[in-house]
């Protein structure tokens, strides 16, 4: 996940005593950001509620479609996490030492300008825990009359120790975390132990801050926060309201333009595939048509099956959720 990092590069102008902030940062980053993935990685199916186009379109391509950060069906979404980081990061810089104070300023005026992205984009993939689930049902298999793709842990293993040069091969795996308490508690973490290591070095180098500019510095370490840790938050944090969900979420990022050969639009949704090995023999665990479903639905997605090549013993199961009548008549 930090190696979105190496994208930018660093400054190569700030001086080596400087410098050794960043790469204190960087370290400690990639720590955090294992523990994280060691409890985001799966080791049970999980599930994407779909309708009958999406379905087919990734059993036969065999490739899921990214959407843009900025085109999900919140749009506001992101806005609750990133508002929380403000307010964290407002309330850490509220002190007299003069390079806590002045990293948090800087940090939050870099969001307040550029939002979430500045120079990134971000692609995102929805899973859930839930089997059968009548909510996401509701939500996302159209209301019963869609279908639930089981797929298999191993495809969201961090097997990659290097990110491929595409893009869209780099894909990343994250738990969705609930609730006020707990996404201001991550990001303070990061936030305040970002600001210990500025002002430590800062203060022990005053003259070589002093030659570069202190913002020259500060922009450095606000820039390797960004890409390591305060996105990867923000995307992985929704309000408690959602907790319904247990979103897991595939997630590709790096340098805007790095995405350009890759990009596609569909209306005004832009996203990016990302290949998956379906064929393979336990590639998909199970296949849940929606109990809302046409009668037939069970023989005609194995026929679809069939006629894409994928294995004979795949499951293929009706739901047994309930939906409410209330859900069910909500858009007539």
């Amino acid at each position: 996940m930090t190696d979105i990092v190496d994208a930018l590069g660093y400054d190569p102008e700030l001086p080596p005593e400087l410098a050794t902030a960043l790469i204190e940062l960087s370290a400690w980053s990639r720590s955090q950001l294992l523990v994280e993935q060691d409890a985001s990685t799966p080791t049970r199916t999980l599930y994407h509620y779909t309708g009958g186009d999406g379905l087919r379109g990734i059993l036969s391509r065999q490739r899921i479609w990214c959407f843009s950060h900025l085109h999900q069906s919140d749009p506001t979404e992101f806005e609750y996490s990133l508002a929380i980081a403000r307010r964290v990061i407002r309330e850490v810089g509220n002190c007299d030492d003069f390079f806590t104070r002045h990293f948090c300023a800087c940090l939050d005026d870099v969001l307040e300008t550029n939002g979430l992205a500045g120079p990134f984009d971000f692609y995102l993939f929805s899973l859930s825990r839930h089997r059968d689930h009548g909510t996401q049902w509701r939500e996302y298999g159209r209301d019963g009359y869609g279908y639930a793709i089981g797929f298999a842990p191993s495809h969201f293993q961090p097997d990659q120790d290097r990110l491929d040069c595409d893009p869209t091969k780099n894909l990343h795996v994250g738990r969705v975390i609930y609730g006020d308490a707990a996404t201001a508690d991550r990001h303070r973490l990061v936030v305040a132990h970002t600001a210990e290591i500025t002002s430590r070095v800062g203060n022990a180098n005053i003259a070589a801050v002093r030659a570069v500019k202190p913002a020259h510095y500060l922009v450095s370490i606000v820039r390797e926060l960004l890409a390591s840790q305060v996105v990867w938050n923000c995307l992985t944090a929704k309000d408690q309201r959602f907790a319904d969900e247990a979103e897991v979420r595939c997630i590709i990022m790096n340098v805007r333009a790095n995405f350009d050969p890759y990009r596609r639009a569909l209306g005004e949704r832009n996203y990016v595939e990302h290949e998956l090995p379906l064929r393979a023999n336990g590639a998909i665990a199970e296949i849940l048509v929606g109990p809302s479903a046409p009668s037939d639905a069970e023989a005609s997605l194995r026929a679809f099956l069939d006629r894409e090549g994928y294995p004979e013993d795949i499951p293929i199961l009706r739901s047994s959720a309930s939906l409410r009548p209330v859900d069910l008549l909500r858009n007539y």
